[in-house]
């Protein structure tokens, strides 16, 4: 009797903790949830003055209804408007990564050319690498099979991965990207660096909503930390998946991989 009263008292204390563990669970998803949505919202709200911002620097920088005057000008009308497309990015960011942890994110999916998207974002990316004496390669087989994908979200997983790349290379460095059809019928791409590399806390922290590896007052590289767990989840939306090795001082390999289902011109059809 004794036993099995102990038996008893253990199944409770089991089912309570059991119960307590779902409502903190359901707690926590309810508050990610509230968080999305707030970000989301106040995304919005914030890219309309900002869009206005945009439109009427332009319209002064080019002067269209008369001379904006002295040199000085021109140049804080040049500061006003660089500073409000950053603001932009940041903010379109936030939102795409809000709509990702809501779950509403939409794929607009097509058969695309793994090689002209690579091409469209090298033309985006190169410019910086030359900035920063940093040389980037390219290995596509244009004969590459079409991947069934949304063509703006590959593009802008390749593009956070290359601006990563390319910042955090020190000059005299290289990025690369190669593609390769796997033997399980999946393809995967992937984006190589020799420059700063991370160790296993950094890799962790860097793939966390704002996670900056850089941070402090005294960080040398501009950025967010939303592009990696961006580029995760939009993987993930394609079914597919993202691994990061890295080693400190040697450099960063980040491989995507689409599952087969989505390769071959047949996809989608």
């Amino acid at each position: 009797e004794e036993l099995a009263s102990h038996r008893d008292n253990l199944q409770e204390i089991v089912q309570e903790r059991t119960l307590e563990l779902k409502a903190a669970k359901e707690e926590a998803e309810s508050a990610s949830r509230a968080k999305s949505v707030l970000m989301a919202n106040m995304s919005h709200e914030l890219r309309t003055p900002l869009n206005a911002i945009l439109g009427f620097s332009e319209i002064m920088k080019e002067e269209t209804f008369g001379s904006v005057g002295s040199d000085k000008n021109r140049e804080y009308l040049d500061d006003i408007y660089h500073s409000g497309q950053h603001l932009l990015e940041l903010i379109n960011d936030i939102l795409d990564v809000s709509a990702i942890e809501a779950g509403v994110l939409e794929l607009y999916e097509e058969n695309v050319s793994l090689a002209d998207v690579v091409e469209a974002s090298s033309r985006l990316i190169v410019p910086r690498a030359e900035s920063g004496r940093v040389t980037v390669t390219f290995s596509i087989d244009p004969k590459m099979p079409l991947i069934y994908v949304d063509a703006r979200r590959l593009r802008q997983v390749l593009l956070n991965l290359l601006s990563n790349a390319v910042k955090f290379t020190p000059a005299g460095g290289e990025v690369s990207v190669r593609a390769r059809l796997n033997d399980d019928g999946s393809l995967a791409v992937t984006v190589a660096d020799n420059g700063i590399g991370m160790n296993e806390g950094e890799v962790i922290l860097a793939l966390s909503p704002f996670g900056q590896v850089d941070s402090g007052f005294d960080r040398k590289h501009e950025g967010t930390g939303l592009g990696l767990p961006m580029t995760w989840g939009l993987m993930e939306l394609h079914g597919g998946n993202m691994e990061i090795k890295s080693e400190k001082d040697l450099g960063t390999s980040v491989t995507v991989t689409f599952p087969r289902e989505r390769i071959g011109r047949h996809v989608g059809s």
